[in-house]
């Protein structure tokens, strides 16, 4: 398989790229800098420096390629990018490089929940946005729809150790968070056996945000402590932020959401986060 990889600098990009190489697919991976990529090197890896939001640099990026799977998109805004410049129209701009080129097929992951559409929160807007035109656009596609990465949640571990953690509300939504590893290969997997599909994905258990917050505390072998923040606050607090900050403003909008919807996928990988955590703790 020759195959592009978009966004191959973040945790999921670079195992995505790892493990299709490990397979002997030859991988572009698309980077914005190339230092992003500077732990990978072999014979069938081709990095490919550009800036999705500049159509210019894409020019020619898809020729010859089979697949393209995008994991583009910020969750932490800085400076003047915002989800509707990368996580839209960066996306938009690659998927018309392959059209043009006439890849076989393009795969795009968004988080779960995306499905519920506009008005909850500025990254699933863009998501939502992108999918639609995905679908609309001609080429063959597969989004994969997964719950929150476990490195992301690690974060969370790293604040247990310090003081308390929140939950928005009864903190009782539940989300099946993955392993990345599970997910890059599950992805893989379903890019060479799906076409036109929505793929859920997700570990092996569904947990709640509360249960989450316990299980970083456990693992450390600290009781839990695990404060709440009314739901009517958060939109308060939100409502004074955003002329301040669309940043803080955009990443409160998808933590409110994440914490007052159910958004669990399909239980495909093998990994919890207990086990997950306990091996980053050296338990």
């Amino acid at each position: 398989m020759n195959l592009l990889i978009a966004g191959a600098g973040g945790v999921l990009g670079r195992e995505l790229v790892r493990q299709a190489l490990a397979r002997g697919d030859h991988v572009a991976a698309l980077v914005l800098r190339k230092g992003e990529l500077r732990v990978i090197e072999h014979p069938h890896l081709r990095i490919i420096e550009a800036d999705v939001t500049k159509p210019a640099q894409l020019s020619g990026i898809c020729k010859g390629l089979e697949q393209v799977i995008s994991c583009i998109g910020i969750t932490r805004l800085k400076g003047n990018l915002t989800h509707e410049i990368v996580d839209y129209r960066g996306n938009l701009n690659l998927l018309e490089e392959a059209r043009r080129s006439s890849v076989a097929k393009f795969g795009f992951i968004s988080p779960a929940g995306t499905e519920l559409g506009f008005g909850h929160a500025p990254l699933i807007d863009a998501k939502h946005r992108f999918e639609q035109a995905l679908q609309a656009s001609g080429v063959p596609w597969v989004l994969f729809r997964s719950g929150g990465f476990f490195p992301d949640l690690a974060e969370m571990k790293a604040l247990a150790a310090k003081g308390p953690l929140y939950a928005i509300g009864k903190g009782d939504s539940r989300s099946t968070p993955i392993h990345i590893p599970d997910l890059a290969a599950i992805m893989l997997d379903e890019m060479g056996k799906q076409q036109n599909a929505v793929v859920g994905v997700g570990g092996p258990e569904d947990l709640s945000w509360r249960e989450t917050c316990a299980i970083c505390f456990e693992v450390q072998g600290r009781p839990p402590r695990i404060q709440r923040a009314p739901v009517w606050l958060c939109k308060l607090a939100l409502a004074f932020i955003r002329p301040f900050s669309y940043r803080y403003w955009a990443m409160g909008k998808l933590l409110l959401f994440m914490s007052t919807h159910d958004v669990c996928t399909p239980h495909r990988g093998t990994v919890r986060l207990r086990d997950y955590l306990a091996k980053l703790n050296g338990a």
